[in-house]
């Protein structure tokens, strides 16, 4: 029995693909540059607009933290797409490995683990995509019909641009309809591709179930290790023992490359997503108390809050079960008669059952393992730092 590569990540390349970020070998300039192509879009409409108008109402702080928050997203974003630049041609090993790993034939019960490894990533891109595109129509109503972005600037400097999606300085005239619309599209195009590019953690999450349904096919081997004992020859069980290690280090090497690969990514985002569930709590703790707020300036922040929250919780939950699976490694062969072996054997064969002293993790840069324990901490501290926001604001002058 074998698994079909495309039920696993169909969903993840169909948004990635049309958006031109789907790891593969690009022949075409412009498809082989796009994510630094729209990198510097971002960065040349958005990002660089925006710090410059914040100079023009920096004693505005309700302004200033509406305007910082956002901008913490769209340097994660900047981020993220120059990791795919740059590591594309990592990425495109790790899922010419993967595609390798489905073509491998399956008994009835490892067919089954790895299945259900593949609905849960499966279930999860589905899921981020709904609650992006969710994310996507609540911000363009929120930033264009009702200037959530503008609505905390008391005072606007004339050289400020406030019909846009979001507010920026321009060094040159926007009111020409051309270069209105021009900067318009551009904004949204940036806006839009960063929004849906929450489904880029549907993505990593996918690599790391994929190990996790590896290392679930070496826990059915060893397993069943019993099995070989009585119907083989001592010989044959020497090559069984050396496939299991060959398929524990291959795994092995798979986890590495992702931790490899996107480590820098998940130590911005849990520098940043703690300081803008901060930020966001004080700008819906704002928004309820002002009169003047509308339903829909409400739902984007609380909408951003719950991706984030989703988005952290994902990542932490996937190295949380990544360390799971390896550490049982270390369990399941005790549940053959590994005392029946010989002594070469049975050390080969205790190298496996070593590796529950040291499970696979994911860190952000080394800083933090990937676990349910970082999750908490990051709402913990992200609370913290709001209570103290709080105060602070709340302050007489």
């Amino acid at each position: 029995m074998r698994l079909d590569f495309a039920y696993s990540c169909d969903c993840n390349r169909v948004v990635m693909d049309m958006c031109g970020f789907w790891p593969k070998y690009h022949v075409n300039f412009l498809r082989k540059y796009w994510a630094l192509i729209t990198a510097s879009v971002i960065s040349i409409v958005i990002l660089i607009p925006r710090f410059a108008a914040m100079f023009l109402f920096w004693n505005e702080i309700d302004a200033v933290l509406q305007c910082f928050w956002t901008q913490l997203i769209f340097i994660t974003m900047v981020f993220k797409l120059l990791v795919m630049h740059f590591r594309n041609a990592a990425l495109v090993d790790l899922l010419a490995t993967m595609e390798g790993d489905f073509l491998r034939d399956l008994s009835t019960i490892q067919y089954a683990a790895v299945l259900r490894t593949a609905k849960i990533g499966r279930i999860i891109s589905l899921f981020l995509i709904f609650s992006t595109n969710c994310n996507v129509i609540a911000g363009v109503i929120a930033m264009k019909l009702y200037h959530l972005d503008s609505l905390y600037i008391k005072n606007p400097d004339p050289r400020l641009s406030l019909d846009f999606f979001w507010v920026s300085y321009f060094p040159f005239s926007t009111k020409t309809t051309m270069t209105y619309m021009l900067v318009l599209s551009l904004q949204f195009y940036a806006s839009a591709i960063t929004g849906f590019f929450f489904i880029f953690d549907g993505f990593i999450v996918m690599l790391i179930l994929h190990v996790c349904g590896q290392l679930e096919l070496i826990q059915i081997s060893l397993k069943n290790l019993n099995e070989a004992l009585t119907l083989t020859k001592q010989k044959t069980l020497k090559m069984i023992l050396g496939n299991i290690m060959e398929h524990h280090h291959r795994t092995i090497r798979f986890a590495n490359n992702i931790e490899e690969s996107f480590s820098w990514t998940w130590f911005l985002e849990v520098a940043t997503c703690t300081a803008i569930l901060c930020f966001l709590g004080y700008i819906v703790q704002k928004l309820m108390h002002t009169k003047q707020s509308s339903i829909f300036q409400l739902c984007f922040p609380i909408c951003v809050v719950l991706a984030l929250l989703m988005k952290i919780f994902l990542n932490c939950w996937a190295g949380e079960y990544l360390i799971s699976q390896s550490s049982e490694i270390g369990y399941a062969f005790y549940q053959t008669e590994w005392y029946k072996l010989s002594p070469a054997d049975a050390r080969l064969l205790m190298m496996v059952g070593h590796s529950k002293t040291r499970p696979l993790t994911l860190t952000a840069a080394k800083f933090s393992i990937l676990s349910f324990k970082l999750f908490m901490q990051i709402l913990k501290a992200s609370i913290s730092y709001l209570s103290m926001l709080l105060v602070v604001t709340d302050q007489p002058d």
